[in-house]
């Protein structure tokens, strides 16, 4: 049987390497990269009319 890099018994409980190696759930790692991506955007924007609704007073 085949055996994937990194599938040892070594890394039991996979990892980030494992998944990587294996390609599996891709379609994971983009949602949660998508959704970092729009909490950090919304993060950028609160603190900008923040600064600017403190600037003003």
């Amino acid at each position: 049987m085949y055996k994937m890099p990194g599938a040892g018994v070594g890394v039991a409980g996979g990892g980030v390497g494992t998944l990587a190696a294996t390609g599996a759930d891709v379609g994971w790692w983009i949602t949660v990269g998508a959704l970092l991506v729009v909490l950090g955007t919304v993060a950028v924007i609160a603190a900008y009319r923040r600064n600017r609704r403190l600037a003003r007073s």
